[in-house]
């Protein structure tokens, strides 16, 4: 099956998934949202509505994802309308949730992005792990950005395997009724290894246009060209 792609009118807003946890979501997120902020002057909003392994009990939320998000798109909002629901334990949100005693309300994840929309002229929405990661029991991140309506921006880390689990998540995505915005693949270490440069012309070839292009280690922007393929879906 073919994924369907979709342009963003004319509240620009969309959900960054990606192939796996631990794939750069949150590095890539932060490079578009700087990028849109510094560089192309826009009003950016950013969302992580579920984030784990934070030391809650400490009372200290003041890091994370959320935060690093917050930064490079110099938002104004708090961290507690940024990031919901954070938890301490480093699992899924359905796992989480239930070891710390909490219920999610998709609703309260519903009402936060609204607000958010309404405020900023682009909303970027992080996700956690991959996009069949489940929020609550049989209710995945896919399904997440199908009822708020989210084309989504898939991050695949370029490593071995990548191929696999891009098209899984590409199939995944079509299946669910989610349209795919596009991918990035992001070069998230040095480590060699022998398919480090042919995975970008498989990647190519899997997404045809739906390629938006490749981010190296530790990029702080996105790059111009990527940033170019973007703007033509979103923009």
């Amino acid at each position: 099956m073919r994924p369907f792609y979709h342009r963003i009118d004319p509240m620009k807003a969309f959900f960054v998934t990606g192939t796996d946890t631990g794939v750069g979501k949150t590095v890539v997120t932060s490079a578009i949202a700087a990028y849109c902020s510094l560089r192309k002057h826009l009003d950016v909003g950013v969302m992580k509505p579920f984030e784990s392994g934070l030391p809650v009990r400490a009372g200290d939320l003041s890091r994370g994802d959320a935060l690093l998000l917050k930064e490079a798109s110099g938002s104004p909002d708090a961290l507690s309308v940024i990031r919901p629901y954070a938890f301490e334990a480093p699992l899924a949100p359905e796992a989480a949730s239930e070891r710390a005693h909490v219920e999610i309300d998709i609703a309260v994840v519903d009402a936060v992005y609204r607000r958010l929309a309404q405020s900023h002229h682009v909303l970027l929405v992080e996700g956690a792990g991959g996009i069949a990661v489940e929020i609550q029991e049989g209710y995945s991140f896919a399904r997440l950005a199908h009822d708020l309506s989210f084309p989504a921006l898939v991050v695949a880390e370029n490593r071995l395997g990548v191929l696999n689990h891009l098209q899984l998540t590409i199939r995944y995505l079509a299946d669910e009724g989610v349209p795919l915005l596009g991918v990035i693949l992001n070069d998230r270490t040095p480590s060699p290894f022998p398919a480090r440069e042919s995975n970008e012309a498989e990647v190519r070839r899997i997404c045809g246009h739906g390629y938006l292009g490749r981010i190296g280690q530790g990029a702080s922007y996105l790059p111009e060209e990527v940033f170019g393929n973007l703007q033509g879906r979103v923009f």
